[in-house]
């Protein structure tokens, strides 16, 4: 499971940094429904652990995968990019077959408008 999701050192001093500052037990990445591709992706805080999440612990950061992302994110590279109006957390799925121009919704059939995995929030 070490490898399910690979979080780079960047993502994880960033994700630190946040859970520090909102004093919360660790991230969840999740995927919604909506953006013109049909899918986003979600990183919210985690206050209150849920016992579905599948639980990853890379060094003392805790990333919690909602049930729904596990379906998608095998293999996915999560990364922070740092940009001149501050920075942004990205994902790179090898699962995704689009990607939108926004870079935060995707598919993962071949029927959308746009190629790559590569996508951010």
């Amino acid at each position: 499971m070490d490898d399910f999701i690979i979080v780079t050192d960047a993502a994880l001093e960033f994700m630190r940094k946040s859970i520090e500052e909102e004093k919360c037990l660790g991230v969840r990445i999740n995927i919604g429904s909506g953006g013109c591709q049909g899918m986003t992706y979600e990183l919210d805080y985690v206050y209150e652990e849920d016992p579905a999440d599948v639980l990853l612990t890379q060094y003392d950061v805790k990333i919690y995968v909602a049930p729904r992302a596990v379906l998608f994110a095998a293999g996915m590279v999560v990364d922070y990019k740092k940009t001149p109006m501050g920075g942004n957390i990205t994902f790179e799925n090898p699962n995704a077959k689009a990607c939108c121009g926004c870079g935060k919704s995707f598919r993962v059939d071949e029927n959308g408008c746009g190629s790559g995995g590569c996508c951010s929030c």
